[in-house]
């Protein structure tokens, strides 16, 4: 598990190198939708500042002020357990490439490997000690819940939460967007919070970018909600179930569980389905306005860390599979500002979002396809 302080540098980075910065001081207050625009009140270092913008996109968090001024109510529930996190040395006596979840009648455990001897540890706590936990109580948890061996030698950071399972109910008002923490907070295990958030804004940005450039017509922007809500609801419903599950007092549910957990996750479709689950590669937006199929992910080195793509779609054929070169040509000069042909090693036509998300696919690339392609587009895209 990579550490959040290097994800956020890493992503800092790259922020700065496109000529981007973060504002440190600085808290939102206020946004006014006006007239194709929004007024944004913020408060830097103590001073008003006022300054407007084509669209806010709130990345504050649970207690979101962009979603408290848009009077979004969070639907679930909150779980009535207190929660430890800590970062700690171990020995290495676990494996640094697996995370350890372990069921206990006194609650669930989870270990994130960080480095050969660094972990982080994820419990329930009935009773909160002190301000913090204390590497006494780390190592009291581990001894009654972890794999036997491991040892808690040193405590780098340590702190108590409560969580819930719940989200917004909409994600969108207008010219105003709310993302992460701020649209949805569920349980830590699993490991999905950040990956979650992130995912929310990948969807977003290039919908946004589209509409900016005039390339887009602003229907497409509802598709965040419609895309993101049912992975959203999907992934609080997982971590919930984890989380019930790896705790539950009742004895029969206990012996059910050892029984069948190490039985099924030894099976390579489970831990597939597992892995794909967790990390959030299995994501799809089947059923979204903006796809037609499974809409899972294009994977291929061509397109690795959104290189060559773009703010635009990528038309693959197989000029060898039936697919008019010609016919591909003229639709791409039809949609020229957002569309690129390609040709594929896969067979028939595909149609890939700039999100890296497949929105056609047919095994066969004839006339029909290629309407197909041009019908989803005019659905989103203008070509001004």
């Amino acid at each position: 598990m990579v550490p959040q302080n290097i994800t956020e540098n890493l992503l800092l980075e790259e922020l700065r190198t496109r000529g981007g910065d973060v504002e440190y001081g600085t808290k939102f207050v206020t946004a006014e939708p006006q007239d194709g625009y929004v007024n944004v009140t913020a408060d830097r270092n103590g001073e008003r500042a006022g300054f407007t913008a084509f669209f806010v996109v709130g990345c504050d968090g649970a207690h979101s002020s962009v979603r408290h001024g848009l009077g979004l109510a969070m639907e679930g529930g909150e779980y009535h357990d207190s929660f430890m996190l800590a970062d700690i040395e171990t020995n290495e006596v676990l494996p640094s490439d697996e995370m350890q979840l372990c069921p206990s009648e006194l609650g669930p455990l989870a270990i994130f490997p960080i480095s050969a001897k660094r972990r982080r540890i994820v419990a329930t706590i009935e009773q909160p000690q002190g301000d913090a936990p204390s590497l006494e109580l780390v190592r009291k948890t581990l001894v009654e819940r972890a794999p036997g061996g491991i040892e808690a030698g040193a405590l780098h950071w340590s702190s108590y939460f409560r969580i819930h399972h719940r989200n917004a109910a909409q994600m969108r008002r207008g010219r105003i967007f709310i993302a992460g923490d701020a649209a949805h907070i569920h349980s830590p295990f699993g490991g999905q919070g950040m990956n979650t958030g992130l995912h929310d804004v990948w969807n977003l940005v290039w919908k946004l970018d589209l509409v900016l450039r005039s390339h887009a017509n602003d229907s497409l922007l509802d598709t965040y909600e419609a895309e993101r809500l049912p992975v959203i609801k999907g992934v609080i419903h997982t971590t919930d179930t984890l989380t019930k599950v790896m705790g539950t007092p009742n004895k029969f549910a206990h012996v059910l569980r050892d029984a069948f957990i190490p039985m099924v996750s030894h099976l390579a479709p489970f831990q597939h389905a597992f892995v794909q689950r967790l990390s959030e590669l299995g994501i799809s937006y089947r059923g979204s306005p903006i796809v037609e199929g499974p809409g899972t992910r294009y994977f291929d080195d061509s397109i690795r860390g959104g290189n060559h793509i773009g703010s635009r779609f990528l038309l693959l054929i197989d000029e060898t599979g039936g697919t008019s070169t010609e016919a591909a040509k003229q639709l791409c000069e039809h949609f020229q500002s957002v569309l690129e042909l390609r040709p594929s090693t896969c067979r028939g036509i595909t149609l890939v979002r700039p999100d890296g998300y497949i929105a056609y696919s047919a095994d066969r690339g004839g006339a029909s396809a290629l309407e197909s392609v041009g019908s989803l587009l005019e659905r989103q895209v203008s070509q001004s």
